[in-house]
């Protein structure tokens, strides 16, 4: 029949379910045994180690990044704010070198410079001059000061006699420093090794072996003929030295005074020594002049407590200084030569900032937990207005036990 399977026709539409399609030989498996032939996936080995050691190494950096935050990233920022007062200067008050309450003190200062220069010769002359020297006086005979007369006479090894023309007042079982003159000028006189002098007045005397006096040279005596200066190169060569020394004294007095000083306006006061005549080389003729710059001086911090004693209700001798010194102006007025009292014009509107230690403030904090801020900043009232902290990491409750790790920033509000 057709529909018969073995039929050379094939089967017939009907039999063609699956039931009836032919499977090839060597082929035919149960769908239950084709999945149990395969073996069952495996989890990779050593996982369940890796995962340990993960978890481990992720513990680890916590530690280690909570250690260097809790230690090596530990600190504090404190931001203090000095109390101000902004005041009006009063219009006069007084300094005194030796200032009583109430009296602003200032100080004398004092600075040297010494200038030398040539000048042609322009024919000779006749000059006698007289040997000098500096000299050390030894006073070996008794812990009592001796006082040395003016003109007092020393005497050299070769009987030659020098003097001092000022009296020089010789401290017990010390030295004393003086110059001494040749009694006659010329050559004679000069010496260039060092000399040993007694005192003739003292002759007969138990001080006579005590006290002496010792020269390393004695030089400048001449008589003769030398060079000859004209006049008016003289005083035009004086001129110009004066003029350098005092542009030179007045930068340093400008620039070298104490830090946080200012000198009193009108005190400075230059003067000029004798112009004096030095080496010949030739035609040329050594000249050198010294001069002397003095002047008075007040702190900066003396006249901000001045003014707050003054201006500021309250004020109790607090360390204060100015926020700008230039926003004050000093003016001279009279000054009292029998007590150095002098009076000074004040103008302007200041501000004045209180001042402290800034390396207390970190003693004070260090190790402190932060709920007693307040109370340390209180302890440094009334200099400090303000103050505000901030500690690092957040969750530290206290200050670094180093005070290197606490940081001062100061501000004005």
């Amino acid at each position: 029949m057709r529909g018969d399977i073995n039929s050379p026709y094939g089967p017939s539409r009907a039999d063609r379910s699956i039931r009836n399609i032919p499977v090839p030989s060597g082929h035919r498996h149960h769908p239950s045994e084709e999945m149990y032939d395969q073996e069952p996936p495996r989890r990779p080995r050593g996982g369940r180690k890796w995962f340990w050691l993960s978890a481990l190494l992720v513990v680890v950096v916590a530690a280690v990044g909570g250690f260097l935050l809790s230690t090596v990233f530990v600190g504090a920022t404190v931001t203090v704010f000095p109390r101000t007062e902004q005041v009006t200067a009063p219009a006069k008050m007084m300094a005194g070198l030796n200032a009583g309450p109430g009296t602003l003190p200032y100080q004398n200062v004092s600075v040297t410079r010494s200038a030398t220069t040539t000048v042609t010769a322009t024919g000779t002359q006749h000059a006698e001059r007289q040997a000098s020297g500096k000299v050390t006086i030894y006073n070996n005979f008794s812990s009592a000061s001796q006082r040395l007369i003016a003109n007092t006479r020393f005497q050299a090894p070769d009987g030659k006699i020098y003097r001092v023309k000022d009296s020089v007042d010789v401290p017990g079982m010390g030295t004393a420093q003086a110059t001494i003159f040749a009694d006659s000028p010329g050559g004679d006189y000069n010496r260039t090794q060092s000399t040993k002098f007694t005192v003739p007045g003292f002759k007969g005397d138990p001080r006579y072996d005590k006290f002496y006096a010792e020269a390393e040279s004695i030089s400048g005596g001449f008589i003769g003929e030398e060079p000859a200066v004209a006049q008016a190169d003289l005083d035009k060569a004086r001129t110009a030295m004066e003029q350098a020394l005092e542009a030179a004294l007045r930068e340093a007095a400008a620039t070298g005074l104490p830090e946080g000083s200012i000198m009193i306006p009108g005190t400075l006061a230059i003067s000029f020594s004798d112009l004096k005549k030095g080496a010949i080389n030739g035609n040329s003729v050594t000249i050198s002049e010294d001069s002397v710059a003095q002047g008075q001086i007040i702190r900066l911090q003396d006249l901000a407590s001045y003014i707050a004693r003054q201006t500021v209700k309250g004020y109790g001798g607090e360390s204060v200084q100015f926020d700008d010194p230039s926003d004050i102006t000093i003016t001279l007025g009279s000054t009292t030569k029998a007590t150095g009292s002098v009076e000074l014009g004040l103008s302007g509107t200041p501000t004045l900032v209180w001042q402290f230690d800034v390396n207390a403030i970190k003693d004070a904090l260090i190790g402190k937990p932060k709920g007693q801020f307040e109370d340390i900043i209180k302890s440094f009232e009334p200099a400090i207005a303000k103050a505000e902290a901030k500690i690092r990491p957040f969750w530290q409750t206290s200050f670094p036990a180093d005070p290197s790790k606490i940081k001062v920033e100061v501000k004005q509000r």
